[in-house]
């Protein structure tokens, strides 16, 4: 099999434990390979450094976010296409020439991605519609408070047949956006829409990107008869640092794309994030704030649902923020929808 020209780009933030093991995979690939490292404070730098030489390494000072990292390989990349994949997400050659042959079959296709499982052989949902309010009701508050079979019927049939889509291997499906932990993607649209959109710190880049894609004329494509192992939340579990970074992610994609649903979707945030903070205080009765991450990460939810406007949310873009659209025969963001959003990295 030749190697193909691509280049992974990978996004390193405490990513030690799980860097080496994809990194080899993609070596193995035979593709060039470019991590940026968003201020590990583990020994991820030096791990790179020392045991993979042909690994082309950017060491950033602070944290920029997974968008910005991204973009910072982009501008040294010279292949026609570029793989982002998450440091703890192990990519097959099998898997990696599968999803680049796909692209290269087709000049209408901008974005493959692969089936995802979990090192235990569990099925991770890939696929997905973009989401609608109704979705963001269902899914997100009551993703811990509605059995899941109640979630699977409120959702609908198009979250459904998605997930559904994401159990078995098939022959190469047109979906409306497929995770950004395993995906191939045209370096043309890449900078066509300016890289990913940096109003994004993490979470959503993903969707957006592939939003983008569609309104570009070009499809995106669900690969499942290959697949990628994908760890999920390997750099962080501090719901504190997460969930506020997810959720004004959330509202950010409505406020651009969705502005009719916007105030509801904020309103279900908000009355999410006060249940939220009442339910962990109750769980864990007498524990200070600080001593109470969930607590914590809600009450921080709550006060960006309180203070976000559209204009605050949608000011901080980059590149894709303003567009000249063209038509395609996928669904654009603002019309009614029964897509869902799944495990974000």
């Amino acid at each position: 099999m030749r190697p193909p020209r691509a280049t992974a780009i990978v996004v390193t933030y405490n990513s030690a434990a799980h860097i080496d093991n994809c990194l080899r995979h993609l070596l193995e690939a035979g593709l060039t390979v470019r991590v940026v490292d968003n201020a590990s404070s583990d020994n991820t730098n030096a791990l790179v450094a020392a045991g993979f030489p042909k690994v082309a390494l950017i060491s950033n000072p602070f944290n920029a976010g997974f968008a910005a990292a991204v973009n910072q390989a982009l501008a040294e990349t010279d292949t026609d296409i570029v793989l982002l994949v998450n440091p703890d997400c192990i990519v097959s050659p099998t898997t990696v020439h599968a999803l680049i042959c796909t692209l290269r079959s087709d000049a209408g296709v901008g974005i493959t991605g692969p089936r995802l499982t979990s090192p235990d052989g569990r099925h991770a949902v890939s696929a997905h519609p973009f989401e609608s309010w109704f979705v963001i009701l269902a899914s997100r508050f009551g993703g811990g408070l509605l059995p899941l079979s109640l979630r699977r019927l409120l959702c609908g049939g198009r979250r459904r047949a998605a997930y559904d889509a994401s159990l078995e291997p098939g022959p190469p499906l047109a979906v409306d956006w497929v995770s950004g932990a395993c995906m191939a993607v045209r370096t043309s649209v890449l900078r066509d829409v300016g890289g990913l959109d940096e109003g994004y710190f993490m979470y959503y880049e993903d969707e957006e990107l592939c939003l983008q894609t569609w309104r570009r004329g070009l499809r995106v494509l669900y690969v499942p008869a290959v697949a990628a192992t994908h760890v999920g939340g390997a750099s962080s579990h501090d719901p504190s640092w997460l969930w506020p970074h997810l959720y004004r992610s959330l509202l950010r994609f409505f406020a651009r794309h969705r502005s009719g649903s916007y105030q509801v979707v904020r309103g279900i945030v908000l009355v999410r994030a006060v249940l939220g903070v009442v339910l962990a205080v109750a769980r864990r009765p007498g524990r200070e704030m600080l001593a109470n991450p969930r607590a914590r990460a809600w009450t921080h939810v709550a006060r960006i649902a309180f203070s976000a406007t559209p204009l605050t949310l949608t000011a901080a873009s980059h590149g894709n923020g303003a567009l000249t659209c063209t038509s395609s025969s996928r669904p654009s963001a603002n019309a009614p929808s029964t897509g869902s959003a799944s495990s974000r990295r």
